[in-house]
């Protein structure tokens, strides 16, 4: 039987990624993804909707990830489907659902056009 945990998304960095240090030195990024479906309702109106995703990259990628990703960049992302659960600080019980990059098993690809660095006085095209 075949078996397979995979999402693909298209859609734009809601955030500059956080970067942060785990307990066992390595680190990891977290940033938001959105995608948006637009369509036409039935009196010829435009309409659409928007999704947030939460992105988790471990592994190698969090550098490419803290230098060349910002709010606002297109982005794909691939990886695995996770829910965890866990308690906030009044104790109560949660759970969030995210998409993690970890290693061969994902991929964050930036496709907005590179950013000349701000000191450079060069401005990279868009």
């Amino acid at each position: 039987m075949l078996n397979m945990n995979r999402a693909t998304l298209l859609g734009h960095a809601g955030r500059d990624p956080e970067i942060r240090e785990l307990a066992n030195g390595e680190k990891a990024a977290t940033f938001s993804v959105a995608t948006t479906e637009k369509w036409t309702d039935r009196e010829g109106n435009p309409a659409e909707a928007t999704e947030w995703h939460r992105i988790v990259v471990y592994g190698p990628t969090v550098a490419a990830v803290a230098a060349m990703l910002r709010k606002g960049d297109r982005v794909m992302v691939e990886g695995r489907i996770a829910t965890r659960e866990y308690r906030d600080r009044e104790d109560a019980a949660k759970s969030v659902t995210e998409i993690v990059v970890a290693g061969r098993q994902g991929l964050v690809n930036v496709l907005s056009a590179r950013r000349a660095d701000p000191g450079s006085g060069s401005e990279a095209p868009e």
